[in-house]
């Protein structure tokens, strides 16, 4: 068998000869002859198709449609028939054919924001480029690029997006998304190929670094609870929510013109990030009032002024 694209047909023909004691053609042979890959050469799961067993005509067996799905080097075929010694072929080689599609061979994992994304199943993010039959085209050193398909909260996907396949493979190292969300989809390209859309990811929430005030103090009189209830969210550094922050958010009274004192439940462990203050409540009537949050190892929060009448 001389080497061949895969899934095209093995030219020339295969061809097996019975031949007797002295080596010479034995003509009078006419039984089957079956041919299959020789068990450990080539690549695994490799299929041999086309006629497969062949009656011999005058002593040889003419395989004229033989083919192999997946590409690959050392292959070898082996010959069988009834009540002969087997032969085995010379190896060769099943070259993959030309390429027709891009898709991820090493799909992203989820990660928290602005962090560099991993693979499911490897350190990076990797991309194939594939023959009809699914076969890496190892020549291939085209550009494939990456882009985000489905965004669920606007992100942004930063790092180097376009990568030069290096025996048809193509890697994404340093990719991240700044945004949280749930569901978020790449989709992976190169000109002139079918392109495949990666498995969902999710971005949570990194390390917190700040509180924000999210539900701001409204007015209200003194004594009175202040409502709705105060929220105060801890941030990570992009901005998003840190849902792993789980630490005690303390209020206090930052600007004080009525020399009033905060009341109520004013140490409180955020769940998911977020601490709600309930009830909390000022005793002093005063124009401007303004409270701070703070936190062990976060930047404080100041909130925006308020009166208790």
């Amino acid at each position: 068998p001389s080497s061949a694209t895969a899934g095209a047909i093995i030219t020339p023909s295969v061809r097996v000869t019975a031949r007797n004691s002295s080596g010479q053609t034995e003509t009078s042979f006419t039984g089957n002859v079956t041919l299959t890959i020789t068990a450990g050469t080539g690549t695994a799961g490799s299929t041999l198709s086309g006629t497969t067993t062949v009656a011999a005509v005058a002593g040889v067996a003419n395989f004229a449609n033989l083919h192999i799905d997946n590409s690959g080097s050392g292959f070898r075929l082996s010959a069988t028939a009834s009540g002969l010694s087997g032969a085995v072929s010379a190896p060769f080689t099943i070259n993959a054919g030309a390429p027709t599609r891009v898709t991820f061979s090493v799909q992203p994992a989820s990660t928290t924001a602005g962090a560099a994304i991993s693979g499911q199943s490897g350190p990076t993010v990797q991309a194939t480029v594939r023959d009809v039959l699914g076969n890496p085209v190892k020549t291939f050193t085209g550009d494939v690029s990456v882009a985000l398909l489905t965004n669920p909260s606007g992100g942004i996907l930063s790092g180097t997006a376009t990568s030069a396949a290096v025996a048809g493979v193509a890697t994404f190292n340093n990719l991240s998304i700044d945004r949280t969300g749930n569901g978020y989809r790449l989709v992976v390209s190169s000109a002139g190929l079918a392109s495949d859309t990666s498995d969902a990811i999710s971005i949570t929430g990194g390390t917190a670094t700040q509180l924000l005030f999210t539900v701001q103090p409204s007015n209200a009189a003194a004594n009175a609870t202040i409502a709705p209830p105060i929220r105060v969210t801890a941030l990570d550094a992009l901005g998003n929510i840190a849902t792993g922050f789980t630490g005690i958010v303390t209020l206090a009274i930052g600007t004080n013109p009525g020399g009033g004192t905060l009341a109520g439940s004013t140490a409180i462990a955020a769940a998911n990030g977020v601490a709600t203050f309930t009830p909390v409540s000022i005793n002093n009537a005063g124009v401007g009032y303004r409270l701070t949050a703070s936190a062990a190892s976060v930047t404080a929060a100041t909130s925006a002024l308020f009166n208790i009448n």
